[in-house]
């Protein structure tokens, strides 16, 4: 290689453009191809940086490490960056690489484009697809003695979040070694995407064959009602996307010649640029709960034994409510019900488990952020959960586990009423009612130093508590009332007497949950005016028992299905229908 001319790959002899366009821009950066120092960041700040990709690298992980199987042969390694290029995470064996090339691999350094001139991963995220870099290809002479391949990971909202690689020493042979990281990036995409589904949210699927459906290949749209918010690169690109229009086009705008309307059966479509696909559209698993004003309204007289009239007057009247039960019990259920009823119907149902958000997200969740405001921050910024309530209700789920930090700038924006996102010095005005619910002792919280007693006073204005499934005195009722619902009656199957009765009678140690999912496993397992008994049961049920014996129950068969799943966490507490949470804290009362 001679000058500042790019080297064509050994097995090309025509010269490349995509390669020539990078040496260009790389000269334009003024870098000086002989440098050996690596632009990285400080070990304090790779720490913020693993922090603010947990989705990327939860996704990635497993495809990573399955590819890095692969590749052993090669004395290669897979490497994981941000959508800058810095480097999060390399997997796979670095012997075989020179001392330099492994300390340029590890996390925390900078391979964009502009940091170290042509490489796979900056050129990647330069041109937004995948590429492959050989030898003295790359622009630096001190990545020559590398081969690189990479290719682009795409978010569910459009956005590029990373770049998945392989580099290994440029004398070995990479016939394949593309195709692989683009069809690793494929899966993590097609994961992300399927994962990032909520319960109120419909699912499309779409394929030009009918036997590409329910594969990688397929193309993925998520709506919310009607409005497109999520894709996968395949979609982007064939249906002609860009990140900007998701959260402004419509399904009809999509598709003009469709109706949004559920199917098991593929159907055939056509888009408005008439294209021909075949595609499923999965309808919400509990469309119920949209955050959309809704004719019905729910019947809490199951649940509040009276009170729910009460409670919509003190929500009325900006009293924030704190709601205690058991888990399972239909904490947000309620909540979302007094939304339903009260004057703050207009505004949105706006719901955030503290529990479920990493520390690290929770306050740029709540509060919201300017473009740029951290390291992987949205080009556009986020306004938060707190500013999407206002003139709504805010539900806060498992206030308990609120970081401590948190609380003083919840109570605040409690108290004046404005919030400042992340990274901003201006403050918007917001109003908004407040529901917070939990299953923990507050109090003891407060007595432990883990929660604000200030804060316990703001949010616990007035509390209520959920009784247990087990205690409500028009089960039967309920029982009945959820299974209309989730459109048994609708299919014309019924519940036999004796069934009834069984269900009726059982603990049902994980509420409302377990039992939800109990009438879902038998109407998915049902034939239309299919008359139901107990025979029909996946698993047998007892009755219930005084409580010292309950928890005896309880006990052993907790006991008996963690031995069943090899004591898998996960699996038992999916089993049982509660939560693990659930599972940790009866174990922690048998320790006492």
């Amino acid at each position: 290689m001679q000058g500042n001319s790019p080297a064509t790959s050994t097995s090309t002899a025509a010269p490349n453009p995509l390669l020539s366009d990078s040496w260009f821009r790389s000269q334009l950066y003024g870098l000086d191809r002989m440098a050996d120092d690596f632009p990285r960041i400080r070990q304090g700040e790779l720490a913020d940086l693993l922090a603010n990709n947990t989705a990327l690298q939860q996704f990635a992980q497993p495809v990573v490490k399955r590819l890095a199987e692969k590749i052993v042969d090669k004395q290669s390694v897979v490497v994981l960056s941000e959508a800058s290029g810095l480097l999060l995470n390399t997997v796979g064996e670095m012997q075989a690489l020179q001392k330099a090339q492994r300390h340029a691999l590890i996390p925390g350094n900078l391979w964009s484009e502009c940091g170290r001139g042509t490489n796979a991963i900056g050129t990647a995220l330069a041109i937004d697809d995948g590429c492959e870099i050989y030898g003295q290809q790359h622009y630096l002479t001190s990545n020559q003695g590398l081969y690189c391949a990479a290719m682009p990971l795409q978010a569910p909202n459009g956005q590029i979040a990373g770049v998945l690689d392989i580099s290994g020493p440029a004398h070995h042979a990479h016939p394949f070694t593309l195709a692989w990281v683009k069809e690793a990036a494929k899966q993590i995409e097609y994961l992300w995407v399927k994962q990032s589904l909520h319960a109120d949210q419909w699912l499309m699927s779409l394929h030009q064959q009918v036997q590409g459906l329910d594969h990688l290949d397929e193309l993925l749209l998520i709506f919310s009602d009607n409005i497109l918010t999520a894709a996968n690169r395949q979609a982007m690109r064939e249906l002609d996307l860009t990140a900007n229009q998701l959260g402004t086009l419509t399904f009809q705008q999509l598709f003009p010649q469709s109706t949004q309307q559920a199917n098991r059966v593929p159907q055939p479509l056509v888009t408005r640029d008439q294209q021909r696909y075949f595609f499923q559209l999965h309808a919400p698993a509990r469309s119920h709960f949209s955050s959309a004003p809704v004719k019905h309204t729910a019947d809490l007289s199951f649940s509040l034994r009276g009170d729910a009239d009460k409670m919509v007057r003190l929500l009325d009247a900006g009293v924030s409510l704190c709601i205690h039960g058991e888990t399972g019990s239909g904490k947000e259920y309620v909540s979302r019900a007094l939304h339903q009823r009260s004057q703050w119907q207009a505004g949105k149902f706006v719901a955030i488990n503290c529990a479920a958000i990493p520390e690290s997200l929770i306050e740029s969740e709540l509060f919201g952020y300017q473009p740029g405001a951290f390291t992987g921050a949205s080009k556009t910024g986020y306004i938060g959960k707190i500013r999407e309530a206002d003139g709504g209700v805010l539900f806060l789920d498992e206030i308990g586990d609120m970081p401590l930090p948190l609380q003083t700038r919840l109570l605040r924006v409690l108290q004046e009423k404005e919030v400042a996102p992340l990274g901003s010095s201006r403050s918007w005005p917001v109003n908004f009612a407040v529901i917070c619910a939990t299953h923990r002792d507050l109090a003891q919280l407060v007595a432990d130093g883990q929660f604000r007693e200030d804060l316990l006073y703001r949010l616990q204005e007035f509390s209520l508590t959920i009784p247990p499934l087990r205690e409500w005195p028009a089960l039967p009722s309920f029982i009945i009332r959820l299974w209309q619902e989730l459109g048994g009656e609708r299919r014309g199957i019924q519940l036999a007497p004796g069934l009834q009765d069984a269900l009726a009678r059982h603990s049902w140690p994980g509420n409302v949950r377990q039992l939800r999912s109990l009438l879902k496993v038998l109407l998915a397992l049902a034939d239309d005016n299919e008359i139901l008994d107990r025979e029909k049961l996946p698993y047998p049920l007892e009755d219930s028992q005084p409580r010292p014996a309950l928890q005896q129950h309880d006990h052993r068969l907790i006991a008996e299905t963690l031995q069943h799943f090899n004591g898998n966490i996960s699996k038992t507490a999916q089993s049982l229908g509660v939560a693990r949470s659930t599972l940790y804290r009866r174990a922690a009362r048998e320790k006492r």
